[in-house]
């Protein structure tokens, strides 16, 4: 296919946050090294009803379209009216999905180009994500240590279908009673023709954190029992993950009852179980897979499989290569941009008397090793409002000079 023809609708789906959102989208618009037609369009999806006409003021000097939807205050609604707004909107062959907190790597457009030359998809998912981590979330050695003592998880370059090395967490069948389960890919293109399916929800509605499982299981179903084109590929150099963001769903709600919701779905599924497709522990390894490139050559390959797992045997070598190196770059400067919304939220928070909003994200920021002078002058404000001098003495000596400015903190100097 040639790709050039095509124009693409690249969504983004905000409920809260508009600064987040703007760094959101300026990793879009600055894509390098491709030549997709596209157009940027904004969904409100919020419960929060001022919050529309906040983003239609961050975006006021921006040639972009805002529209808002319905929200009943989970991601399924709002990933669900995406399709909606694609539906409506009849210029476009294909969806391109991106949550308003997250970002997109500068090559994310550009590795998506490959997939769509070269197979043609109508529907593309990726396999993971890399992610911005809090300090304590990093659990492996190989993680990579950004601004403010963040971590970026970051997908190896390892040639291969990495369910291959993980199948104990993956090939979990979601209809066996008690089953606990992750959603293991992530929607990032749709073409028209998913639209013409009979799918009533392509997310569940009611889930408060894995409200994608229900896409990937249309996505299994699609693949094995209709004419379109489904296909899986590596995430890396596309997907940026924000789980800084205080925002994040799996951060705020349980997945207590989601297990649940997704079960009642069974019923739309039930040939997914035939012997030559998945049976009761889903072969999800006979699933399409593709491996894509990375956008610069290819300048390492130090790597060992140990206990079925992969492993980078030369760490300091693996930082210093290209693919890496831009990755840590623009990781770096995002968690800097995103350190100063947090810092810029906790002010307008605590002149708008949302205390206990505040309090968290110092509390948060302080556990996360981050010693800032003017984080420990908002924990100590936040003691004051909250009546709490243990909470100001604790933190007044470090908040100096900052807390010099304070009427209110002199007492304690």
């Amino acid at each position: 296919m040639n790709h050039i023809n095509k124009k693409f609708l690249v969504s983004l789906l905000t409920s809260s946050d508009e600064k987040l959102l703007k760094l959101s989208y300026n990793t879009i618009i600055n894509q390098k090294n491709h030549n997709l037609d596209y157009t940027v369009i904004i969904v409100v999806n919020s419960l929060n009803p001022k919050y529309y006409n906040s983003v239609v003021q961050e975006f006021n000097n921006i040639d972009v379209e805002i529209i808002q939807t319905i929200s009943n205050g989970k991601p399924g609604m709002g990933h669900n009216s995406l399709f909606s707004v694609f539906k409506n909107k009849l210029q476009y062959d294909y969806l391109i999905p991106i949550d308003g907190d997250d970002f997109l790597y500068p090559y994310a457009f550009h590795q998506l180009t490959k997939i769509i030359n070269s197979h043609n998809p109508d529907i593309c998912v990726l396999q993971g994500n890399d992610l911005l981590s809090w300090y304590n979330d990093s659990t492996t050695s190989s993680d990579i240590f950004l601004n403010n003592c963040f971590y970026l998880i970051k997908q190896d370059e390892y040639p291969h279908n990495k369910w291959t090395y993980n199948q104990s967490t993956i090939q979990i069948n979601p209809f066996n009673k008690g089953a606990k389960f992750i959603t293991p890919v992530r929607n990032i293109l749709c073409s028209r023709k998913i639209l013409q399916q009979n799918i009533t929800n392509f997310y569940c509605p009611n889930s408060f954190v894995i409200d994608d499982y229900l896409f990937f299981l249309h996505f299994i179903n699609l693949h094995y029992n209709s004419n379109l084109n489904c296909t899986i590929i590596n995430s890396n150099h596309i997907y940026l993950y924000n789980d800084i963001s205080i925002h994040s769903a799996h951060h705020n709600n349980s997945t207590k009852n989601d297990y649940k919701y997704i079960y009642d779905y069974k019923h739309l599924f039930t040939n997914l179980t035939d012997e030559d497709k998945l049976t009761t522990h889903w072969k999800l390894l006979n699933l399409p897979f593709n491996y894509i490139d990375p956008p610069y050559p290819i300048d390492f390959d130090k790597y060992k499989i140990h206990n079925n797992a992969i492993q980078i045997t030369d760490y300091k070598k693996y930082l210093l290569s290209n693919n890496t190196q831009y990755c840590i770059n623009f990781a770096n400067d995002l968690v800097f941009q995103v350190y100063h919304i947090f810092k810029t939220n906790i002010d307008i928070w605590l002149s708008t008397n949302n205390i206990d909003k505040a309090h968290k994200l110092c509390q948060k920021l302080i556990k996360n090793n981050i010693h800032d002078k003017e984080i420990f002058m908002f924990i100590c404000i936040c003691g004051i409002f909250l009546k709490d001098d243990n909470i100001v003495k604790k933190y007044i000596n470090q908040s100096k000079p900052f807390c010099y400015q304070q009427t209110s903190l002199k007492p304690f100097l």
